[in-house]
């Protein structure tokens, strides 16, 4: 009896030491289960702070570049701007020198252009006098545009050449026209016939009578018969009326000197 007791807490006692050597193994076992996970999540959360600062890393190294790049594209960017600088500040140079030039130039020129307007005027003055209404205005215009400062050196020049051009066109051109003159004090319609500047000279309307300008003395002598019919037959033909014909018409030289 007694040793069946024994047994029995022999039994009791052994099976409690098992209970309890399990129960302190299945601690350790879920102790050792929860450190497991607190670093798998640490590694997590580390291996996430690494991807951060590696895309970070990425992210500055990028900007490293675009900002090497600006740099570069900048440093192109101020030495063609220097490029464009000294181009420029030569073209003030040059400019300054121009204006400079062409002040000297206009110092010599205005004069010029002055005296061939005055050489010009004196020319229509003493010239023979057909369209002279026309012909003076176009001098008193030239006149008048030398004093406008809103106007160029180059135009002043260039409407003073012109001037000078028309002059030289009417003494190759043949012209007739109808107009008015007054003859000792009577009014008449007459037609004018202009060669060149070689002769002038008009008819009246019947072709009875007719004048030419001597211009050695300046003044209208009365024409001969014997050319009132060639002068007539010259007017018909500059107004596109006749066919061409051989035309006489007086023409006033100096005698020759004794």
């Amino acid at each position: 009896m007694k040793k069946q007791l024994f047994l029995k807490k022999t039994a009791a006692a052994v099976l409690a030491t098992a209970v309890m050597g399990s129960a302190f193994a299945a601690g350790q076992f879920e102790s050792s289960m929860n450190i497991e996970k607190r670093i798998d999540r640490a590694a997590a959360s580390t291996q996430t702070s690494v991807n951060q600062l590696a895309e970070e890393a990425t992210d500055l190294s990028l900007d490293y570049r675009n900002t090497l790049q600006r740099v570069d594209q900048l440093r192109i960017y101020n030495a063609q701007l220097e490029k464009q600088i000294k181009s420029q500040e030569k073209q003030i140079v040059d400019s300054v020198q121009e204006m400079e030039s062409i002040d000297e130039t206009e110092k010599g020129v205005l004069p010029l252009m002055d005296e061939m307007i005055t050489t010009l005027d004196e020319f229509v003055q003493l010239d023979i006098p057909f369209n002279i209404g026309d012909r003076q205005d176009r001098v008193q215009k030239l006149y008048a545009l030398m004093d406008d400062a809103n106007v160029s050196v180059s135009e002043k020049y260039r409407k003073i050449l012109e001037a000078y051009q028309i002059e030289m066109q009417y003494g190759n051109a043949v012209s007739a026209n109808t107009g008015n003159i007054d003859a000792n004090g009577e009014n008449l319609e007459v037609e004018f016939l202009r060669v060149g500047r070689l002769t002038y000279v008009y008819l009246t309307l019947d072709g009875k009578r007719g004048a030419y300008w001597n211009k050695l003395e300046r003044t209208w002598e009365p024409l001969p018969e014997e050319y009132l019919d060639s002068v007539n037959n010259a007017i018909k033909f500059t107004r596109g009326i006749s066919q061409p014909i051989l035309f006489k018409v007086p023409v006033p030289v100096a005698e020759a000197a004794q």
